[in-house]
């Protein structure tokens, strides 16, 4: 089950009366993150893995579940692929939400 993560950039000002104003911040406030695993083969996992790690630094359409397409890079910091029992291998990454100009 994928445990999406959704962030909101606001700008805040309180003021001395207690009234306290918020706003997004920019055009795209809310931002998007989801872990991303696969489990198969090592020829099976090889692909995803190499994809995976071309892809920090480089945008990929991606349709979350019960979302939209969009694009999307992977957090640099999130990959990992885990030996299994009987050569199956574990492909990890968090995919973020990217924006284009």
């Amino acid at each position: 089950m994928a445990i999406e993560e959704f962030k909101h950039r606001v700008k805040s000002i309180e003021f001395g009366d207690g009234y306290k104003q918020v706003v997004a911040d920019g055009i795209n406030s809310e931002t998007q993150s989801w872990p991303y695993s696969y489990l198969g083969a090592k020829e099976e996992v090889v692909p995803i893995f190499q994809f995976i790690r071309n892809h920090t630094a480089k945008s990929f359409i991606w349709r979350p579940p019960f979302g939209e397409k969009g694009l999307y890079r992977v957090k640099s910091d999130s990959i990992t692929m885990t030996p299994m029992a009987g050569g199956i291998m574990k492909v990890s990454a968090t995919f973020e939400q990217a924006f284009s100009a």
